[in-house]
């Protein structure tokens, strides 16, 4: 949100966001970090808000250079492990909640993908705060196939997963039916996903894109319930695994992620009613599976 790009609404934004019911909030490195000659503020704002940070680690990017930001710049799993071991460490002392890690390059294969991802749990290991891989595109888990294989290696029995499972629609152009024939080896992965999620991203994604537009707009009814129904599965398998707190975030993006009207550049949708509806909605749906007991 702009809001957090300005230290002087630091107060005001947080406290709408604990008034709204938020218990924290996530931030890049642009935010949270270095880069930020407010960083000291944002974080005595979160905290005087009441809220904690899920910081987001971009491994091999985020700074900016004198292209703009800088996202992913190698693909090698030696400087993504490097990088992963300052970004992780700098958060951790930050006092991170836990760390969401856009981790690795889509390139690799399962042994260099698992050569990181072993680093990854010993530096966890190390500092003692979660490090979590999102599924997200460009990066090592980009897609349904990739994190089956790579969740299937012995060795990373232990590794956490963030679900924004938008990203996979995108690459697979495809929102995936369980009872499709197509799709019969869908259900077996969100079983693994199950035991490896610590933290969902709740966006809805379409065949052509990883937002839709308006989540509560009828012509997404389908690709929402299915999101819907995919976090149930992850939650279930959650509970039975004793999972306390379900970690959960509304996570529809602004421009290039919310679509613009051509020419005026005009969002299509409000970004901040996007996201507290769909907070709405996955507060209800876990009520109705769950209870009211089970939501503090």
């Amino acid at each position: 949100v702009p809001e957090a790009e300005n230290p002087a609404q630091y107060d005001a934004l947080f406290k709408r966001i604990k008034d709204e019911g938020f218990d924290a909030v996530e931030a890049i490195r642009l935010t949270y970090g270095p880069p930020n000659p407010h960083h000291v503020e944002f974080w005595a704002a979160v905290k005087k808000a009441g809220l904690q940070c899920i910081t987001q680690v971009h491994t091999t990017g985020g700074y900016l250079d004198a292209d703009g930001y800088a996202y992913c710049t190698s693909n090698t799993v030696e400087d993504h492990v490097a990088s992963l071991k300052e970004l992780a460490t700098e958060a951790h002392k930050l006092g991170a909640l836990f760390i969401n890690v856009h981790s690795g390059h889509d390139s690799w294969n399962i042994a260099d993908a698992t050569k990181y991802f072993k680093a990854a749990l010993e530096l966890e290991q190390s500092l003692g705060t979660k490090i979590i891989h999102e599924t997200h595109r460009q990066r090592q888990l980009h897609s349904p196939y990739q994190t089956r294989d790579v969740l299937g290696e012995p060795s990373l029995k232990r590794l956490r997963v963030n679900a924004d499972l938008s990203h996979w629609c995108c690459v697979c152009e495809h929102v995936f039916e369980a009872n499709s024939k197509r799709d019969d080896w869908w259900p077996a992965l969100l079983a693994t996903l199950g035991q490896h999620v610590e933290f969902i991203h709740a966006r809805v994604g379409h065949e052509q894109g990883p937002q839709v537009n308006d989540p509560s707009a009828p012509e997404h009814k389908t690709a929402m319930e299915a999101h819907l129904s995919w976090w149930e599965s992850i939650w279930r398998a959650q509970k039975a695994r004793g999972v306390e707190i379900c970690y959960m975030e509304p996570e529809f993006g602004p421009t290039p992620y919310l679509q613009t009207l051509p020419h005026t550049q005009a969002p299509v949708a409000d970004l901040w009613g996007v996201n507290k509806h769909m907070a709405k909605i996955v507060r209800e749906r876990f009520l109705s599976v769950f209870g009211e007991d089970s939501v503090q």
